[in-house]
């Protein structure tokens, strides 16, 4: 196999951390060949720190990429910055002035200054682990005995709700939050993973429980393998609902609940926006955040929290819909590597009065508590990019 030219691996290095940005700028001339060139020189030095970095974080006989913010992102974002801070007078040396600098600087920064907008507004989001679901679902707060007793897998929570996706009776009424200040809060949503590494000593493979539970509105019968929750871009959390849907009001996104079909809660889904960070890689993503359908927010005339800082939307009273993640129970392979997360877990929540005015543009006799189980043992379970 021919081992890549210094040149070809700066390349990869500006596709692979910068690209997004370089395209949201409309590639300044230059910038990008600049960025190459000022990495040219240094791939020596970052293979030889990178191979140290992983080294000094996992163990010999690991495959897996440690959860860091190694060399070769950092290295990338310099050459970035340092370029970037030049292009007006690299402009200027070719003849085009412009007669507004910090206009021009100022559209360049902003596609090309690096952001974590959306691992910090998930990281200000993180709850202690709250105990807050479906009754029925009680046993799953203790986590993981199966890694230490076999006799616990599959999980009994995972037996006896296999084959269940809707609550009926008394069991189909919505979950309310018993955690402090949220109590009486009605639960939208909720994913919960679970999940252990294989082990040599004792041999055990991967292990995995994945929970789902959330309101949704159906007048047919749903499918046993489907999940009650849906997925969209995340961006109600930073922008207001009539730009996401323009021309939508409160009356129409009314009539639009009136004929609605479908979860109400729904999984972010981070592809093509802007800033959003590898999922494993230097700050990350969580697996899992949820986050209000939109006719959902147009009809209770909901607005993001100013500043934004977390996963909420206000509205006059104060805080009236509100995301939540959390994580814990560190575990490892049984080998030196670091600790890492067993569970990783994110409901959605909103005020009890606003659940009341949704009930009723809704028709609460077509609302179901939809529910959704799965276990694996010894497939991938996604752990290590955690």
């Amino acid at each position: 196999m021919t081992r890549n030219s210094p040149r070809e691996q700066a390349e990869g290095l500006v596709r692979l951390f910068l690209q997004e940005r370089l395209t949201n700028a409309n590639e300044p001339p230059g910038v990008r060949e600049a960025v190459v060139q000022s990495l040219v020189g240094q791939v020596e030095t970052i293979e030889k720190r990178i191979s140290e970095q992983i080294g000094q974080l996992r163990s010999p006989s690991s495959q897996s990429i440690p959860d860091a913010y190694f060399i070769d992102e950092e290295e990338a974002e310099n050459a970035l910055q340092y370029v970037a801070a030049g292009i007006r007078a690299a402009r200027a040396r070719e003849g085009f002035l412009t007669a507004d600098p910090r206009r021009f600087e100022a559209g360049f920064a902003f596609a090309l200054a690096s952001s974590a907008r959306w691992a910090l507004l998930e990281e200000s989001s993180r709850v202690p682990r709250p105990k807050t679901r479906h009754h029925l679902l009680a046993r799953s707060l203790m986590p993981i005995p199966w890694q230490d007793h076999d006799d616990e897998w599959p999980p009994p929570t995972a037996v006896d709700l296999q084959d269940t996706r809707n609550f009926t009776g008394n069991d189909a009424e919505p979950v309310r939050v018993t955690e402090k200040p949220y109590n009486g809060w009605v639960q939208l949503g909720m994913l919960e993973r679970q999940a252990t590494f294989a082990s040599t000593y004792p041999e055990q493979p991967s292990r995995q429980l994945l929970i789902s539970s959330g309101l949704e509105v159906t007048d047919e019968s749903i499918q046993v393998d489907s999940m009650p929750v849906g997925t969209n871009p995340p961006n109600i959390w930073l922008t207001t609902y009539d730009h996401l849907l323009p021309g939508i009001d409160q009356s129409s996104a009314a009539e639009i609940l009136a004929d609605l079909q479908g979860p109400l809660s729904e999984m972010a889904n981070y592809q093509g926006q802007r800033s959003a960070p590898h999922p494993h890689r230097g700050v990350g993503l969580r697996p899992f955040t949820l986050l209000p359908r939109l006719e959902i927010v147009a009809f209770l005339d909901l607005r993001p929290e100013s500043p934004t800082v977390r996963h909420c939307l206000v509205d006059d009273q104060g805080p009236a819909l509100v995301g939540r993640n959390w994580r814990g129970f560190l575990i490892h392979n049984g080998s030196y590597t670091p600790l890492a997360p067993a569970v990783h877990g994110a409901d959605l929540i909103v005020r009890p009065d606003l659940y009341q005015r949704l009930e009723g543009a809704l028709d609460k006799n077509r609302i179901r508590s939809g529910i959704n189980v799965r276990h694996f043992e010894g497939e991938d379970n996604d752990m290590e990019g955690d």
